[in-house]
């Protein structure tokens, strides 16, 4: 089976295919976040990545390419986030790069 998406938690550890619990417990590490390990990470196979930091500040971008650049945002709440890290998590690259383009995610 090939992997289509995994995350990375403030240590760096990698977790293939987390379901949502997973990922909540992953983001509840960055509360233990420090200057060497500030956020947690989650890829698609398509290379877009959602890194997520304990401010709520997110950075949208495609590891694998050099455009487009990256989108920043800081979210108003943590399920916003699990939602935007569920969309990358399906590949749904269109919809959450449309999510933060809206006023309400900056």
């Amino acid at each position: 089976m090939t992997v289509t998406y995994f995350m990375y938690d403030t240590m760096g550890e990698e977790f293939d295919e987390p379901n949502e619990a997973q990922i909540r417990d992953i983001l509840a590490e960055l509360s233990n976040a420090d200057e060497e390990h500030p956020d947690v990470s989650l890829q698609h196979e398509s290379g877009w990545s959602l890194s997520v930091f304990p401010d709520k500040f997110v950075r949208w971008q495609n590891v694998e390419s050099t455009r487009p650049e990256p989108v920043d945002a800081t979210l108003s709440s943590w399920d916003d986030i699990v939602g935007l890290l569920l969309k990358t998590a399906r590949g749904e690259a269109e919809e959450v790069t449309s999510a933060l383009a809206e006023p309400s995610a900056g």
